[in-house]
């Protein structure tokens, strides 16, 4: 099994020495570790993402397939049959797509590892966010509130002249003020007739005055309404897969980036195994059928044309 996730052929395999199967045996349990814990790390994302079994499950498994099959190329493809630097620059491509997965299967882990980190990171982001929602708001409410105190400072000033006019009317009738004289005269007329005018038009000032509150309240309710729609999305909005990444690239960048450098060296260990060690008898074997595979081949065009 383990042979066969290092992509060595079995036939050529058999052939080598004790040491060299073991070597290949070490590069095919590292690529089976690799699509394990690729398995684990997608199974995480899916759950998060889809928030089903079902779903998480086979995904998890396919990708891990995935994972494994191209981790197996990409050791089987390297051929040590060339100069040290050759075969650096060669392996340079590989090496970044093994970088690459190995970023790929190391988040959806750093994830689970800091998930009540960045629980509590992102419940305090959305206690910013609605206090953000409230300060947005706030100004505009408090503007109303304003304006509305001024409309009824403005309507107690027309109910103290009011009371005023009554006032004078009363005392000029019984003869306490004014001309002093009690009675119904004319000046006590004049006065009444005054606060019955007045009565008419503070009337109509009253009325004139509930339409305005009536529009400022409605207003404000307006205002109120859509913050409280707004908190009512933060709040019940759902924690999604890449809410979680830029969290946690915010709270714990240091411990991101060591668990990181362990998938990569996870991820590359098989590629730089083969591009450190010599080139050993398997390397040979697959040379010597390549190079008789090519000659059988070349032979049979060479007779090809002939014919």
């Amino acid at each position: 099994v383990l042979l066969f996730c290092s992509g060595t052929t079995f036939d050529l395999i058999r052939k080598c020495p004790r040491f060299e199967v073991n070597k290949y045996a070490s590069i095919g349990l590292t690529v089976l570790f690799t699509a394990i814990l690729s398995i684990l790390s997608s199974y995480f994302a899916f759950k998060l993402i889809f928030d089903s079994e079902y779903l998480a499950i086979p995904l998890s498994f396919f990708w891990g397939c995935i994972i494994f099959n191209l981790d197996r190329y990409i050791v089987s493809s390297m051929r040590m049959n060339e100069s040290k630097w050759k075969e650096i620059i060669k392996s340079i491509p590989r090496i970044l797509i093994a970088f690459l997965i190995a970023v790929i299967i190391s988040k959806p882990l750093e994830i689970k590892l800091f998930d009540s980190e960045i629980q509590v990171f992102l419940e305090k982001e959305k206690i910013n966010q609605m206090y953000d929602v409230s300060k947005k708001y706030t100004p505009d409410i408090e503007l109303i509130e304003s304006k509305r105190q001024l409309v009824e400072l403005d309507f107690q000033k027309s109910l103290a002249l009011r009371d005023k006019y009554y006032e004078e009317y009363k005392c000029e009738c019984t003869g306490t003020c004014g001309t002093n004289v009690k009675g119904y005269g004319r000046e006590c007329k004049s006065r009444k007739k005054r606060y019955d005018i007045y009565l008419s038009e503070l009337s109509t000032k009253r009325a004139k005055k509930d339409s305005i509150i009536r529009l400022f309240n409605k207003e404000e309710l307006k205002l109120k309404d859509l913050m409280e729609i707004e908190k009512t999305v933060i709040s019940s909005s759902k924690i999604g897969f890449f809410d979680k990444i830029k969290a946690l690239n915010k709270i714990n960048k240091l411990g991101s980036f060591f668990i990181l450098l362990m998938f990569i060296m996870i991820e590359t260990a098989p590629l730089l195994t083969k591009l450190l060690s010599q080139k050993g008898p398997y390397d040979n074997l697959v040379l010597e059928d390549e190079i008789r595979f090519e000659a059988n081949y070349l032979k049979q065009v060479d007779n090809f044309d002939q014919e």
